[in-house]
């Protein structure tokens, strides 16, 4: 465990700024300090694309192991989404999985020795925040129309009394769009930077509960937070897929055939098994 003053607070050491503080000062080892984030956060997308590419080169009928594991998680996200949106929910299922996958990753990968989670800087997390800002919009606004747009922010008014609280209500809605952002960025970082602290903290303390012994290693105090960390990384993971997910579908228009498809193509089912 390390503190620089590129760290403020007590984190676990990583090949990064362990390969910074090994050089002289130089630009590589400034990049090295400054870059730290996008450095994981680069391998971390390299990962992920490595075995998207490779399983998507050998698709078969019958999947293998790895084909299988991917198809289940799609299929998790998928039921995710669709499980809040309906049908129409597919749409954005690529989108809500991308977000999942990489932060689930990102979230474990920092958990390896010596790596990093970059989810656990503003400067990964406030990107991913408004990346989902700016997609609900865009979603909002080609759903919906702008003129439409502007109407859901006003509230939908229909009654004489609801438009006379649209000078109230749009304000206070178009500030509830700009907080979305900032919860799920500050939600993510605040997690995962709390689990860094606290396993660097535990392993300094084992660390220092050694040093009177000739044993070369500290005890593992940090062992069990480790498995907490793993469980806050999926669920943090999860959580923003499902904010995010919930975002876009009050954004959407409401269109009660949308969500009762489902239940009307059940309906029609069953009445067609009767009649037969």
């Amino acid at each position: 465990m390390e503190g620089t003053a590129a760290h403020s607070t007590p984190h676990v050491a990583n090949w990064v700024n362990l390969l910074a503080e090994a050089l002289p000062p130089s630009p590589v080892s400034e990049f090295l300090e400054e870059r730290e984030a996008a450095i994981f956060s680069f391998l971390v997308t390299a990962l992920l694309a490595f075995f998207a590419v490779r399983i998507s080169r050998k698709l078969k009928m019958i999947p293998g192991r790895a084909q299988a594991a991917a198809e289940q998680i799609v299929e998790a996200i998928d039921g995710l989404v669709c499980g809040i949106m309906g049908p129409r929910g597919r749409t954005y299922t690529p989108f809500v999985g991308s977000l999942f996958l990489y932060i689930v990753v990102t979230n474990l990968y920092g958990l390896i020795p010596l790596q990093n989670s970059s989810t656990g800087y503003l400067t990964t997390t406030a990107p991913l925040a408004i990346s989902v800002f700016f997609y609900v919009q865009a979603v909002a606004i080609a759903r919906n129309g702008f003129f439409g747009y502007l109407y859901h922010l006003a509230g939908s008014p229909k009654s004489v009394v609801e438009w006379i609280f649209v000078p109230l209500n749009f304000p206070l809605h178009l500030m509830g769009e700009f907080t979305k952002p900032i919860s799920l960025m500050f939600r993510l970082y605040g997690n995962v930077m709390a689990g860094h602290v606290l396993v660097a903290v535990f392993l300094q303390i084992g660390v220092e509960v050694m040093k009177p012994t000739p044993i070369p290693i500290g005890a593992p105090l940090h062992l069990p937070f480790l498995f907490l960390e793993i469980l806050i990384g999926v669920i943090q993971a999860f959580v923003f897929a499902l904010l995010s997910t919930v975002y876009i579908s009050v954004m959407l228009p409401h269109d009660p055939a949308a969500h009762s498809g489902g239940s009307a193509e059940r309906a029609a089912g069953h009445e067609a098994h009767a009649h037969g």
